[in-house]
């Protein structure tokens, strides 16, 4: 019997934890990777308008190491040259789907890399131009490279909307529609920050993508491995318990066999201590020397009953028979009759009678 209980509780771990994986591999995000490995239909190249005699802005993927190197350098003047280096789509009508990712992953090589700011764009329906980028709502944050520090983790969240879009375009967060996060059309690196002086930017970068979180969607799956154990547990608790009780009912009935002096003694034992509020089907198998079951027998036999409504039944009859013969208090007709507190006797009275016992008294009392 142990052993399959104890089977059972090892086929509900290996049920929890199968449900447990699969709620993971439901909920969490595979990483969606634009660099190297390109898992989007984006494509990445340099936008610039930096005149030859001004400065240079290039991009090229090194032969050995696959790493993306993108740098430009320029001489600042009365026009405004810039150059970045774009991830896009081929139209920017076409959209990415970012609203199940909470992180960006990048990797680059420190040595050769300089601060630099990452910015993520975002069509907003009814206000952005599907062709025009700049009307796309950017989402930017400024990335300070650290010594011997390859590896650079953001929460998207932390992205925000340079102030310079807004007083530009004049809109703010009220007066915009909220942003959609499947929207996502493009991805831009430029410089740190804006510098009234000449101007130039290397990267080296060896990894770019969106991630899941992987510890939160790792504990929300162990969570829900746990609580399906538990579900399980209690299921089989709820069975033992009932085959328990299926096995207690059915054993009595090979040896419950009865004499009618059997009878006369529990008849007898139970109408002179009715007026106990101690008296209960273990009291009285006790002393007897009736079984339980054989007493629940006996009453189901003789008065086609079970204990509980035998003993109210009698107890409301001697109640009846006291309020119509004498005047005591429903208090202490109540301490005659077995119960404890008067509120219980009226309950219990109401019940089988469908009234009060003060108004059981008024209109079959044998005065009135």
């Amino acid at each position: 019997m142990r052993n399959v209980k104890l089977k059972k509780i090892l086929l509900g771990f290996l049920i929890s934890v199968i449900s447990g994986i699969i709620f993971f591999t439901i909920t969490y995000k595979k990483p969606l990777e634009l660099y190297p490995e390109n898992q989007t239909f984006f494509e990445f190249d340099v936008v610039s308008n930096i005149a030859k005699d001004r400065g240079f802005s290039e991009m090229k993927v090194d032969a050995n190491s696959g790493h993306l190197h993108f740098r430009y350098n320029y001489e600042k003047d009365s026009d405004d040259p810039f150059a970045i280096l774009m991830f896009h789509a081929h139209e920017l009508a076409r959209h990415l789907n970012l609203a199940d990712y909470r992180y960006i992953d990048m990797d680059i090589d420190p040595e050769k890399s300089q601060d630099f700011t990452i910015s993520m764009y975002m069509y907003i329906p009814g206000f952005s131009d599907p062709v025009a980028a700049e009307t796309h709502r950017p989402y930017s944050i400024k990335v300070r490279v650290k010594e011997n520090q390859p590896h650079y983790h953001y929460k998207l969240q932390d992205f925000a909307t340079p102030a310079w879009w807004f007083s530009h375009y004049k809109v703010d967060d009220f007066t915009l529609p909220k942003t959609d996060w499947s929207q996502f059309t493009h991805l831009t690196i430029s410089n740190f920050e804006d510098l009234p002086t000449d101007t130039k930017l290397q990267i080296v970068l060896k990894r770019l993508r969106f991630t899941d979180d992987f510890g939160s969607k790792l504990k929300n799956a162990v969570i829900f491995g746990i609580f399906v154990f538990a579900v399980i547990l209690i299921i089989l608790l709820f069975l033992n318990k009932r085959k328990i009780a299926d096995t207690a009912r059915r054993v009595p009935t090979a040896n419950t066999k009865y004499s009618e002096e059997d009878a006369e003694k529990l008849f007898d034992y139970i109408e002179k201590n009715l007026s106990n509020p101690l008296l209960s089907l273990d009291l009285i198998a006790k002393e007897t020397g009736l079984n339980k079951f054989v007493v629940n027998e006996i009453l189901k036999d003789k008065k086609d009953t079970q204990y509980k409504n035998y003993i109210d039944n009698l107890r409301i009859d001697e109640a009846k028979r006291l309020l119509t013969e004498t005047e005591h208090q429903i208090s202490v007709i109540a301490e005659q009759c077995g119960y404890c507190y008067s509120n219980s006797f009226s309950r219990i009275f109401g019940k089988y009678c469908g009234m009060t016992p003060n108004e059981y008294r008024k209109k079959f009392s044998v005065k009135s």
